[in-house]
């Protein structure tokens, strides 16, 4: 019988993995530019051999500022994002804001809780999605609000990984939230065009909501 992978085991791996891919990208770049091993190492300021390294994914030990470095030279980016795996760890006030939401919603829906996204291998996941007669609504919680921008930016890349025009952003009633949401108002009106309380109206009435609405509960 197989035993479930370890986590220690699987960041291994997956590290193996991205290494892997981008030495090849690397390499790819370097020979698109013209360049040799050589002269990318002169100007990070490493020697050609650890180079090779790190493009046949052999360096396991080389540090995210090299590679960062690596790529800039090549014209690339090298972004690192981070998303949830496996079973998240939801705090008490988080499952508190999603039930208190799903309590607004008619018998007619169905609620999903940690909703994958429709990409093969893809750990992001949805906190909840609300369906109803030929339509899901995708619903993301969040109890403190920090970077909204950032936030804002990583709500835009799950609708788009997920092909999905519209979602609900739940918001807990706190002096903080609003105060942030009140700051931020013009640089989230793009992201989320619908009033919230349209947005309840709709769905209580079992319908989707024609646009994204961040709902304060």
């Amino acid at each position: 019988m197989a035993t479930k992978e370890r986590r220690t085991d699987r960041g291994r791996r997956l590290a193996r993995l991205a290494l892997a891919t981008i030495g090849e990208e690397f390499r790819e770049a370097r020979l698109a530019a013209g360049l040799t091993q050589r002269q990318v190492a002169d100007a990070v300021g490493i020697s050609h051999t650890e180079l090779s390294r790190i493009e046949r994914g052999l360096a396991v030990w080389v540090a995210y500022e090299t590679l960062v470095t690596i790529a800039s030279i090549l014209g690339l980016d090298l972004p690192l994002r981070a998303f949830p795996a496996g079973g998240p760890v939801r705090d008490r006030a988080q499952l508190n804001l999603l039930a208190k939401f799903r309590a607004t919603l008619p018998a007619g829906l169905t609620w999903r809780t940690e909703v994958p996204l429709r990409i093969e291998r893809d750990l992001r996941a949805w906190d909840a999605v609300v369906g109803g007669p030929g339509w899901n609504l995708p619903v993301d919680a969040e109890t403190r609000l920090r970077d909204v921008q950032l936030l804002a930016r990583r709500e835009a890349l799950k609708l788009r990984d997920d092909g999905t025009e519209t979602m609900v952003l739940l918001v807990a009633d706190t002096r903080n939230n609003r105060q942030v949401l009140r700051l931020a108002k013009p640089d989230l009106i793009a992201d989320f065009p619908l009033p919230g309380r349209a947005a309840l109206s709709m769905l209580a009435s079992g319908q989707r909501p024609t646009g994204s609405a961040i709902v304060v509960l």
